[in-house]
């Protein structure tokens, strides 16, 4: 089976659609579907299931996704192999990270590591805390850049996010310079779903209160427009605001809170060369950046 056969099929899978997987990578609608009919001609079953709602896995195409994540996880571990005998000229990395970051943070290490090392590919998967977690688990990305990691991975610090309070124009508390649970326990909550924003739900469970939940989304804009309208408050990290345009009133929380960013991966020791040296960059620039606390933990590679 042909290596970037078994690649164009796990993209439809993970797209659920032809036509974006060939956006993705190169394919036209129609080569993609000559691919897909090949595979199952050499599998001699089918593996995907089209209809109106896209496309979906077969029971045989369930049972064989395990195998075919593993071959390509093969693959591209040998081709990391090679690319550390012949000094980082080629390979891929596949990184997961909060959306925040992905904004304000990755396209200056981008820039950097790619202007030095041009044969590495990147790819970007962006998700909340239980989608990273998960998609390292099944090895589909090589590092996730997250916050408040479970146990079991190694873990790489990188930056220290304030949280604050986001209230409305016109609040009662608008004057103040610091805001506590308490005072907003009876406004409406804004929250993002749980384990999309770890962080704050973590913070509102160890404060004791019970907050008058009113939405609950994984948007962050939606959320500071429903503020802004006036809909409720919530708390939410200085550096997703730095990444978004708002006209909400912010506040220090009472007492200070904050999340803990930094990567985590399964094992340094076992990581790539190129993701060895991504995670150098990431702390290097990060640093230099001096929007956050600056760090001092040295990375053992």
């Amino acid at each position: 089976m042909d290596i970037k056969k078994l690649e164009v099929l796990l993209k439809v899978i993970e797209t659920k659609s032809l036509t974006a997987a060939g956006n993705q990578l190169g394919f036209t609608q129609s080569g993609v579907s000559h691919l897909i009919k090949t595979i199952e001609d050499e599998f001699g079953f089918p593996v995907l299931i089209r209809g109106k709602g896209g496309v979906r896995l077969t029971e045989n195409g369930r049972a064989l996704l395990p195998a075919i994540r593993e071959i390509l996880n093969a693959n591209d571990h040998m081709d990391q192999i090679v690319a550390n005998i012949r000094g980082m000229s080629f390979g891929r990395l596949r990184i997961g990270t909060f959306a925040s970051a992905s904004v304000l943070w990755l396209p200056k290490i981008i820039e950097e590591f790619s202007h030095d090392y041009p044969g590495i590919q990147i790819e970007i998967i962006v998700g909340g805390n239980d989608s990273l977690i998960s998609q390292l688990d099944e090895s589909c990305i090589d590092f996730a850049i997250m916050s408040n990691p479970p146990q079991g991975y190694e873990w790489i610090h990188l930056a220290s996010d304030r949280m604050l309070v986001l209230l409305p124009p016109g609040h009662r508390l608008v004057d103040k310079d610091r805001v506590t649970l308490d005072e907003i326990d009876d406004d409406p909550f804004i929250l993002s779903n749980e384990g999309f924003d770890y962080d704050v739900s973590q913070i509102i469970k160890g404060s004791g209160i019970t907050p008058r939940l009113s939405f609950s989304t994984m948007e962050n804009r939606g959320i500071i427009a429903m503020i802004q309208h006036g809909l409720g408050v919530t708390v939410m990290p200085e550096m997703v605001l730095d990444s978004l345009e708002s006209n909400v009133i912010t506040k220090e929380l009472a007492p200070c809170e904050y999340r803990h960013m930094g990567i985590i991966v399964k094992s340094v020791h076992t990581a790539s060369l190129a993701a060895k040296t991504f995670i150098s960059y990431a702390k290097r620039i990060i640093s230099e950046l001096g929007t956050y606390p600056p760090i001092d933990e040295e990375l053992n590679a």
